[in-house]
């Protein structure tokens, strides 16, 4: 009983910010070139419907929402746990919900782009699934289409995963620290980066290539990239994510009260 009521509570809260966020979204889509081209030109000459509508930014805004909203995990679960929620029933409504949110969040994208953009504009499917793996269960097939709908889900929970996991850890650090690591970690991504650029050729890294082009679905004997591939890792990802969180939140978070 009281996991459907946090669900229910947690999932009214996060679909108004779903809905501010695409308010947000198609404000900046529309209206702001609109206004960009009455003051720097003078009038709305070269302003389309068609080509407002080229500027899809609602997968970005799906994920930058879903990262952030989940990354200020710590005050909703105390606000929980200080009102006689169990950590547990806690955690069980997140991943219900961010399932939830990251389903509706695709449909909407998904229909605003096959419904909306692709027959406004007559531009040709240019979406990262259709150019990898559009032609792995027939052109056009319902599966295609169904396996587009899938991957796009998994890959917004993804998201939504990481935010809680960064946001769990966090939560257990002073708020200088967190700036300081929010400045270190950056700079060490970019340092190995260049480290593996600039020494790759002494370095034996063909293990990392090959689990990479397992991960996309890279089929070097044939010609189509394999969808089912990058499905199963974002599934296995997700729960793994959640455990690590699950584990965070129950032994960790709650110190910092």
């Amino acid at each position: 009983m009281k996991t459907k009521i946090v669900m229910k509570n947690k999932l009214k809260y996060y679909l108004k910010g779903i809905i501010y966020t695409y308010l947000l979204t198609i404000l900046v889509i529309f209206v702001l070139p609109t206004l960009f081209a009455l003051v720097f030109t003078g009038g709305l000459m070269g302003v389309t419907v068609t080509g407002l509508l080229r500027n899809d930014l609602l997968p970005f805004a799906s994920v930058f929402y879903l990262f952030v909203a989940c990354y200020r995990v710590y005050e909703p679960f105390k606000f929980y746990i200080q009102n006689g929620i169990s950590r547990r029933t806690v955690w069980k409504a997140t991943i219900v919900v961010m399932a939830v949110c990251s389903l509706v969040m695709s449909l909407i994208n998904f229909g605003y782009y096959y419904g909306v953009i692709l027959p406004v504009t007559g531009q040709a499917d240019q979406t990262f699934y259709h150019t990898l793996f559009g032609n792995f269960f027939g052109v056009g097939g319902l599966g295609n289409m169904f396996g587009e709908l899938i991957f796009e889900w998994l890959l917004l929970w993804f998201f939504a995963v990481i935010g809680i996991f960064m946001g769990s850890l966090a939560a257990l650090v002073k708020k200088r620290t967190r700036r300081i690591l929010w400045i270190v970690i950056p700079i060490a991504w970019v340092v190995l980066f260049r480290f593996l650029v600039q020494y790759q050729d002494n370095m034996d890294l063909h293990w990392i290539e090959d689990f990479v082009k397992f991960a996309v679905g890279y089929t070097p004997h044939a010609a189509l990239w394999n969808p089912l591939y990058p499905i199963g890792m974002l599934i296995i990802l997700i729960i793994i994510g959640n455990v690590i969180n699950y584990v965070i939140q129950q032994h960790l978070v709650l110190k910092n009260q």
